[in-house]
């Protein structure tokens, strides 16, 4: 169960809205389904526009005849100082940032594949939901709160959901605590989940979630002409770095070699405790009126939770020293006056060594106690550096690479109290000279190459190994989302190491070089028997072939190339309008399909046409 709390300055305006047909005419039948005593004597059950009004003004009256309408104001520290930042008077900012917050409103909603509750079940979700969140039966003498669940039929997505109107004012006058109304929510539906048998949100039951790019970011992108986000070139270079550096002060200067500034967070009394840290990118120009657009700045755990300066310290193999500490504290001092200018020596490993000791590595990483979260958590989160290492270097913009990296990131989120100190004099973790090679601009020039392939088919068992551990550990979605992730990944690599381009319509057909991309993708994924799988790819390829032959004389059939790619697609068809009738990749555990069967499709694996993920660049410089 998914809750969604907001805040409003108009409460009759919002039920309002919720009786009537919604954006995209959604909002079907109306109905009050729970409430406080009066709202459901008076306005239980079905509800129109006209109704939902009243029943507005029935739950504001408190703060009408009580307050006399007047707003609960409620003041933004974080936009104040953001405000005070940009230059505007405290007095100001502090009013800018203040508005009227009078009305609290919390969507709770099931995932499509849940189905429908009902409208008995969905009010006993509603009144315990209320009292979980302290705003109803509270037993310390506060009187409840006036309140409404309305049900109006699934949502866009097909999610069948409730929304609770609540006004902030009590009936005596008091205000209801909504302080940190967000979390609060989250651990009264994980309380529900298991109540009521629905579906368990795994990423708020295990943490392991990230931190999502916002519309406007995405927007600046576009202005200055980037091919990602600042949050997006940020988060793949510190964690890159982290992983490639062998001491605190070397990741700083790996950063500031690639235009990176780091701000240092001081510990209060001076400049001799760094405590955490903030990135940004230099300033771009807006390539339409050419004036520069204001640098963002990020702290680590805005980026992700694992890049926090603690999280680092905790999984980056960095030396813990006495020696190195000082080095890292003088870096930072250097940071701070802008002349951190030391020379940096590149990685000296070459490929077929990092295959060899990635193998060692995953060999390792297995032999870590299935119970051992922390041990796992870190393994997790050096792997992802290095993915993450190999995505700077060889990725223009967040492609497969970068996926995986975030896929093992989120697996290696673990609260702070939950992990164990670090020795001073604990071994590197296995795999940093690894991520030091990756880091080197000339390790991983050519990623279509044979030794590169096999480079990241030996990062990929290290992903897989934290995909068993997950899948031991009864956590079987998160498992089923990285396979999934690693599969759509390698499968992207294949079709750019080929020579098929993604962004062109391509065809899918069994024996088509993209359909031999992804069952390449699942011998990996899915540890199926190399020979037999490249067999029936050699068999279904010469098929293929011979279909693309005949075909090349018929003006009514379509047209491939070598690689695939459509050239002429049917008079009759619209290849923009075209849709895959299956999967591209073979299910798990499966074989390729026999020749003869499949559609195509003229979209990249694992993407839909106009999604974010449609629009990258994927596995190129």
């Amino acid at each position: 169960m998914m809750p969604n709390t907001t805040k409003g300055s108009d409460i009759k305006k919002l039920l309002w809205y919720l009786a009537g047909p919604g954006r995209a005419n959604e909002h079907t039948d109306p109905t009050v389904v729970a409430g406080d005593i009066v709202t459901m004597s008076v306005f239980g059950g079905a509800i129109d526009q006209r109704r939902a009004w009243e029943l507005g003004r029935l739950l504001d009256s408190p703060r009408q005849t009580l307050l006399r309408g007047e707003p609960v104001a409620v003041t933004s520290y974080k936009k104040a100082k953001a405000l005070m930042a940009e230059g505007m008077s405290k007095a100001a900012a502090f009013e800018a940032a203040t508005s009227d917050a009078n009305t609290w409103h919390c969507s709770l909603a099931l995932r499509a594949e849940e189905g429908e509750l009902g409208y008995a079940r969905w009010s006993q979700i509603a009144r315990d939901f209320m009292r979980e969140m302290g705003f109803i039966d509270r037993g310390d003498g506060a009187p409840d709160v006036r309140w409404a669940a309305v049900h109006h039929g699934r949502s866009t997505n097909g999610n069948d959901h409730i929304h609770i109107a609540m006004p902030i004012v009590r009936s005596d006058g008091s205000l209801a605590n909504v302080f940190r109304d967000r979390p609060r929510s989250q651990a009264a539906a994980r309380v529900l989940e298991r109540k009521y048998g629905l579906q368990v949100l795994h990423t708020r039951e295990y943490g392991d979630t990230e931190q999502a790019t916002k519309p406007a970011e995405r927007a600046r992108a576009e202005r200055v002409g980037a091919p990602e986000t600042d949050r997006e070139a940020l988060r793949r270079r510190v964690r890159g770095a982290a992983a490639a550096a062998d001491s605190e002060a070397e990741w700083l200067r790996l950063l500031h070699a690639e235009g990176v500034k780091v701000i240092p967070r001081w510990a209060p009394g001076g400049m001799e405790e760094v405590v955490g840290y903030s990135v940004e990118l230099p300033r771009q120009r807006n390539t339409v009126t050419g004036e520069w657009e204001k640098a963002i700045r990020y702290s680590g755990l805005r980026l992700d939770k694992d890049l926090s300066l603690p999280a680092l310290r905790d999984w980056a193999p960095w030396s813990q020293s006495a020696a190195a500490r000082d080095d890292a504290l003088e870096e930072w001092r250097r940071t701070t006056r802008g002349a951190n200018e030391r020379p940096i020596e590149a990685g000296a490993m070459s490929a077929r060594g990092a295959i060899r000791e990635l193998r060692w590595w995953t060999e390792e990483m297995r032999r870590i106690p299935v119970g051992d979260r922390d041990g796992w958590a870190r393994a997790a989160s050096s792997a992802a550096g290095l993915f993450a290492a190999a995505s700077v270097r060889t990725e223009r913009g967040p492609g497969p690479l970068d996926r995986l990296s975030r896929q093992l990131a989120r697996a290696g989120q673990l609260p702070a109290h939950q992990r164990r100190p670090r020795s001073r004099g604990s071994r590197p973790t296995r795999g940093a000279a690894v991520a030091r090679m990756l880091w080197s601009p000339e390790a991983t020039r050519a990623p279509g190459t044979a030794v590169n392939i096999a480079l990241i088919y030996a990062l990929t068992s290290l992903l897989l190994a934290v995909r068993d551990s997950l899948d031991a550990q009864s956590r079987a979605v998160a498992a089923a989302a990285m396979a999934s992730t690693a599969r759509r990944a390698l499968t992207e690599i294949h079709m750019r190491a080929d020579g098929i381009d993604p962004a062109r319509p391509y065809t899918r057909e069994p024996g088509s070089p993209a359909w031999a991309a992804a069952a390449r993708s699942s011998i990996v994924v899915d540890r199926l028997d190399r020979d037999q799988v490249e067999a029936q790819i050699r068999d279904a390829a010469d098929a293929w072939n011979r279909q693309r032959a005949v075909a090349a004389g018929d003006a009514r059939a379509e047209q491939y190339d070598d690689k695939g790619h459509i050239v002429a697609a049917r008079p009759w068809s619209s290849r923009a309008a075209s849709a895959a009738a299956g999967p591209l990749t073979p299910p798990p555990g499966a074989t390729p399909p026999a020749p003869g069967t499949g559609r195509t499709a003229g979209r990249p694996p694992g993407t839909d046409p106009g999604s974010r993920h449609g629009r990258r660049r994927g596995f190129e410089r």
